[in-house]
Formats: structure tokens, C-alpha cells, sequence
């Protein structure tokens, strides 16, 4: 499966889920917790009900993501079901009432219609509703911890989009768009928003480009790739704020100075550099579209190494596969 077929997939089965469930491995990092509420705006603003589930406490560390307090750490406390067959206006009354250490719910029928039968009355529990669910940087279920362990009835039944950038993924989604090539799972994050076309805020766009940030150290890993840079360039433009970064008066990030003889002198911008930030929020495009408007905007020139035929071509997922 292509890297457009793949994208493609999720953006269809996301189309069709109302409630999604976003699920990320225990002992979360900046990568999982940015990635995974990035994901769950974009999803929020595109009107689905979206929740964050992890199943270890969210540390100090990651409390400066936007929208950290709705993570929760399981699906959400089960309700205790009573289901009667039940004939259209044939319930007069429900009430309840407590006897000692009884709970007594009092269903009072409709003279006119049969009564209750109890040999025909069902118990279940009922939790979380979702229609899809999506792994953010695990490499294996197993890996949600007591978020599988508790719920694996309703993650097995569901299908699963696996986001994650690690070689060793056990590759256990429905659709896996897996991507040992890029240097988070963020940038994969980013790129399927793109796809689902979400509009770039200033909250989603300071969720990826700080967990980006600390994903390659600051872009000093020696498998940072360019869709890295893209996505911290379109982020930075959509107002996203660095993480322990002072602002300046003026807003944004404080002027870099340079010390000489422990005074500070101001290092001049280069003139070549545009800092206006674009007042419409931006949207990240998929890397297709980037890899186009760069074949249109760059002319050969003479006397330069030209780069391989085949860089231009879209990734595949090698990985991926579809139940």
C-alpha cells in the first residue's frame, strides 16, 4: 500500500467514526502526549468526540500541552445496564428507592398491557462508547498496559489506525501507517491532519511542534529528516509557542543576543528572513503536495550536483494491511 492509499484509508475511516478513542503507551513522552492531543484537537474541530487515554498519570514534564486535563487514564467508569422487553407506552412510571443496603429501581407498568416477566430481564455494563480507535507511538497493544488490559474486548473489535515512526512496530492495526523513515511519530500526526484537512490552530500547532522539538533534541538527532523542519516552519507560522522560550514585548520568541564580555549584543536578523506570521491559521500539506510545489518553484541550475531520479517518490508502507 502507498503512502497516499494509506493516508487515504484512515481519512475514510475517520470520516465514517463519530466517537474516536486516541490510546498511547504508559510512561508517556513529549512525542506520545503531543502527538496524541494534537491529534485529538484536529479530530474535536473537525466535530468528532475524541478522548485521550493513557494509562499511566500525565507527569509535570508534559503539563504544558493544550488540552493535557482531558486525559484520562482508562475508558471511563461502567454503567450497570437493566434491559426489559419493553412495548411502546406500556411503562406508566420508573422510580427507585434504598432499603438498608438495597437499591430498589421500581418500574410501574401501563394497566392494559402485560406485566414484566423477570425470567426476561438482561444485566450488562456498558462503558466507553467508539467507533474507532488510534494508537499514537506504541509499538505493540501490550504496550497500553491496563488500558488493554481492561478494555480489550472493545480495542480488539475495533478497527485500529497505528501511527507510529518505530522500526520494531508489531504493526497490529487494521491500517498501520508506520514510518521507521521519519524522526517522530509527530511528524506522521501532523501529516495525517493534513490529510483529514484540519485547519492549523495556534494550541495544535504548540502540541507538535514542542513534542517535534524534544522528539529529535532539538533537530540535533542524526535522523532528523526535512518533513521535521516543514512541520516546526508551518507550526512556528500558525502562532505555536515553545515550551520554557521567553517572548518578547512585542510577542514571540525573545531576540537571540550573543555575549562578549558577559555583555549581550544583539544578533541582526538576516534580511533575507521573513518573520511576519500569516494571520489565517495555516494548514500542514501532506508531503506530496510539498514534493509538487517544489518541482514547480525550483529551476535547474548549471554546475550543481543533481539529487538521485527516485527522490521524488511518495513512501510506501510496506507495513501496512487492512483486515
Amino acid at each position: 500500500m502507498t503512502y497516499e492509499e494509506a493516508l487515504a484509508k484512515a481519512k475514510e475511516l475517520v470520516g465514517k467514526a463519530n466517537d474516536i478513542v486516541i490510546v498511547t503507551h504508559a510512561k508517556p513522552t513529549m512525542d506520545s502526549m503531543g502527538g496524541s492531543l494534537a491529534l485529538m484537537l484536529g479530530l474535536i474541530s473537525l466535530g468528532k468526540k475524541a478522548t485521550v487515554v493513557c494509562p499511566d498519570p500525565v507527569t509535570v514534564g508534559l503539563s504544558g500541552f493544550v488540552g493535557v486535563d482531558r486525559v484520562v487514564r482508562d475508558f471511563g467508569k461502567k454503567n450497570f445496564v437493566i434491559s426489559l422487553d419493553y412495548v411502546d407506552g406500556s411503562i406508566e412510571k420508573v422510580s427507585y428507592n434504598i432499603e438498608g443496603k438495597k437499591f430498589n429501581l421500581v418500574v410501574e407498568h401501563r394497566p392494559g398491557f402485560e406485566l414484566f416477566s423477570p425470567d426476561k430481564v438482561q444485566y450488562a455494563y456498558q462503558g466507553v462508547s467508539a467507533d474507532l480507535v488510534m494508537s499514537v507511538d506504541t509499538l505493540d497493544v501490550s504496550d497500553l498496559g491496563s488500558v488493554y488490559e481492561q478494555q480489550k474486548d472493545v480495542i480488539n473489535s475495533k478497527s485500529i489506525i497505528n501511527i507510529d515512526f518505530h522500526g520494531n512496530n508489531t504493526n497490529y492495526g487494521a491500517l498501520n501507517l508506520v514510518d521507521p523513515g521519519a524522526s517522530s511519530t509527530t511528524e506522521l500526526v501532523a501529516e495525517l491532519l493534513a490529510t483529514l484537512g484540519v485547519k492549523l490552530t495556534a494550541d495544535i500547532a504548540t502540541n507538535l511542534l514542542n513534542a517535534i522539538y524534544d522528539a529529535t533534541s532539538n533537530f540535533q538527532n542524526a535522523n532528523v529528516t526535512s518533513m521535521a523542519f516543514e512541520v516546526a516552519s508551518v507550526c512556528l507560522k500558525a502562532g505555536a509557542k515553545r515550551f520554557g522560550v521567553a517572548e518578547s514585548p512585542r510577542g514571540g520568541v525573545a531576540e537571540p543576543k550573543v555575549f562578549v564580555n558577559n555583555q549581550p549584543i544583539p544578533v541582526a536578523e538576516p534580511s533575507h528572513i521573513s518573520t511576519q506570521i500569516a494571520e489565517q491559521p495555516a494548514v500542514i500539506k501532506p508531503q506530496s503536495e510539498h514534493v509538487a510545489e517544489s518541482k514547480a518553484q525550483v529551476m535547474p541550475q548549471e554546475n550543481k550536483a543533481q539529487p538521485p531520479s527516485d527522490w521524488l517518490k511518495p513512501k510506501i508502507f510496506k507495513s501496512s494491511s487492512l483486515l
